[in-house]
């Protein structure tokens, strides 16, 4: 099965999140796209296609049968590229993705939900071992509906393991930049992100317009790692660093406190100044930090409709 992902500009507004002092600028919306028509269709039990199933249950739970085919594969074509596989299979938790195969019934539900994990219940662990699950399931034209799945209502084949995923989060770093987030226990994949560490250059300035899509939105870019460059190739990362805001990512500056002052920020790199310039890149001091940043701006593009 082929998967292609199409980002919007009105999505990732590099003007969102980058203002460093935690109050995201508001996009200007214009326009907007209209729902297609419900398809219609005779259901089990006599239901007219003219009458679709509920789309809540009395509790605000998205009903399993509203789902169709359609929306399950729209919704992990939108996040395909910013996914990577868990470390652990079938390990699912709070944040993190996954792909259930669900058990067929006469109601019409699809075969398979993608979604993000809400609440586990009665802890985070393997499929197996997970008695109810709220899942998040992106949405088109609002807030991501929430879906109450059962352990009967997933599908468990020792041939088809479940799948979880994190979101990816690239980072352009030093090595003594690595160390500090391994000594920190990994804590970015505990809360479903997956680091990807480069400690050169050329990953960067091989990235091209024509495949920006595909790219990974969030960006970790450390002080360390751009004062090692050497001086002749620093104006072309410089370039290329901003070309990533312009196609609409998002770039953290990891900036330790304890630095020496002859290792500037990225903003003073890059010319940008609170209440000067547009866009300011946060500067997360040290990894707990990273990760709340990180977080919490994913947290808000999740919540927004896929446009």
């Amino acid at each position: 099965m082929t998967l292609e992902i199409s980002l919007r500009r009105s999505l990732l507004s590099s003007l969102f999140i980058q203002t460093g002092n935690d109050k995201p600028r508001k996009p200007h919306w214009v326009g907007d796209r209209q729902p297609a028509p419900a398809r219609q269709r005779q259901t089990p039990g006599g239901r007219q296609g003219d009458q679709p199933p509920s789309r809540q249950d009395p509790r605000g739970y998205r009903d399993l049968a509203s789902l169709t085919l359609g929306e399950v594969q729209d919704a992990y074509r939108f996040f395909e590229s910013q996914l990577l596989p868990s470390p652990y299979e079938a390990w699912v938790a709070p944040h993190y993705f996954c792909m259930l195969e669900l058990v067929r019934r006469r109601d019409g539900r699809p075969p398979v939900l993608f979604g993000r994990v809400k609440t586990c219940y009665p802890s985070d662990g393997y499929i197996q071992n997970i008695q109810d699950m709220e899942l998040y399931f992106p949405n088109k034209n609002g807030r991501p509906d929430t879906v109450l799945v059962g352990a009967e209502d997933i599908l468990l084949d020792p041939s088809r393991p479940v799948q979880s995923y994190c979101v990816r989060v690239k980072f352009f770093a030093a090595p003594e930049d690595i160390e500090e987030f391994e000594r920190n226990g990994n804590i970015l994949v505990q809360n479903g992100f997956l680091p990807e560490f480069h400690t050169g250059y050329l990953d960067l300035l091989d990235m091209s317009e024509p495949e920006h899509a595909a790219y990974p939105w969030l960006y970790v870019v450390s002080s360390r790692w751009f004062a090692s460059i050497p001086g002749w190739v620093q104006p072309e990362v410089r370039e290329r660093l901003k070309d990533l805001i312009q196609w609409s990512k998002l770039i953290f500056n990891y900036h330790p406190e304890n630095l020496p002052g002859e290792i500037r920020t990225l903003n003073r790199e890059l010319g940008f100044k609170y209440g000067f310039t547009d866009i300011v890149l946060v500067e997360p001091a040290d990894p707990a930090q990273t990760l709340r940043v990180v977080a919490s701006t994913f947290e808000k593009l999740f919540q927004r409709p896929m446009k």
